[in-house]
């Protein structure tokens, strides 16, 4: 989702990580920083910044709202075939931007992945582009499987 043109500035977890996050970026072909936030998202929160919120939604949850929630699967399409949520729409978070217009911006949309962390990014990105019922599914495909819920592939 990163454009390598494009200044990146960086929110770490830890300010000391910075020159090895900064070493992987480098030689993936990203070379152009904005700066990074100094003691990260703990500081914003200490200084009173405004934050988000994205509500998050248990597979129990999802289950039960059935096709009233859009289901978006973010894995990879490898990931998609070995089996998903049953009813579920896939669009890879990498290509994720470019089917934006896919999507229905007033629709309540669930995002998940293999464990969370993907359909975190996503469910932040779709709220940033003006999606306005956005939902993120901690655990995601791992915890709805755990839960023995049903799946499908294509």
């Amino acid at each position: 989702m990163l454009q390598p043109e494009e200044p990146i500035l960086l929110v770490l977890e830890n300010d000391k990580d910075l020159y090895d996050v900064l070493k992987l970026l480098w030689h993936t072909g990203f070379v152009h920083y904005a700066g990074y936030l100094i003691g990260g998202m703990g500081k914003w929160r200490e200084a009173g910044l405004p934050m988000q919120h994205i509500p998050q939604m248990t597979v129990q949850e999802l289950k039960e709202a059935g096709d009233k929630v859009l289901r978006l699967d973010v894995r990879s399409p490898e990931e998609w075939d070995s089996g998903h949520i049953p009813g579920a729409t896939h669009h890879f978070l990498g290509e994720l931007q470019n089917n934006l217009h896919r999507l229905d911006k007033n629709a309540p949309i669930a995002t998940y992945c293999a464990s969370g962390f993907r359909a975190s990014i996503a469910a932040s990105f779709l709220q940033a582009n003006g999606f306005n019922d956005v939902r993120n599914v901690p655990g995601s495909w791992k915890a709805w499987r755990s839960a023995d819920l049903p799946s499908e592939k294509p």
